[in-house]
């Protein structure tokens, strides 16, 4: 009878630490998946919509997105937030969903990366396709998707090009 109890105890020790090194992974995992791209991330913030618009001026908001794919700099550093794939966070794919391309164009968007950003082929894609879409559209998109990262870069795009 002692020899079943103490089986019993090594089996539960076992289940235990099983359980705990299965969490401890998890979470290790949930908090690696946004560290892969080694940038500060704005995912989680909490904004309000007036953070927003004090982010991004009216002007800038009401431009047209044909200006998102001008400055080179600011579509530069959203390919670099959106176009990866990373565990968890809403990228690129999940902005074409959005703006109701296929997922058929969306992988072939995706299979040719190599050669061309696929945010930039939705971002023609929208403004061939929606010819009066704003820079205000794409932020209610990614505020959607929880990229406040993207929004942030967004907001320098600046008003001298704008007013262009």
């Amino acid at each position: 009878m002692p020899v079943l109890w103490a089986i019993i105890s090594l089996l539960l020790v076992f289940v235990s630490l099983a359980a705990v090194a299965v969490y401890t992974r998890r979470k290790r995992g949930l908090r690696s998946a946004g560290s892969d791209n080694k940038r500060p991330s704005y995912v989680n913030a909490a904004f309000r919509n007036s953070d927003v618009e004090v982010m991004l001026d009216h002007t800038v908001l009401s431009a047209p997105l044909q200006t998102v794919l001008d400055n080179l700099d600011v579509l530069e550093e959203l390919v670099i937030l959106l176009d990866p794939e990373s565990r968890g966070i809403k990228n690129t794919k999940h902005l074409a969903s959005l703006c109701s391309f296929s997922s058929t164009w969306i992988t072939y968007t995706y299979s040719m990366k190599e050669s061309r950003s696929p945010l930039r082929a939705v971002l023609e894609g929208v403004t061939s396709r929606n010819p009066d879409w704003t820079v205000g559209h794409l932020v209610q998109m990614l505020k959607r998707m929880e990229r406040n990262d993207a929004i942030a870069a967004l907001a320098k795009l600046r008003l001298d090009e704008v007013n262009v």
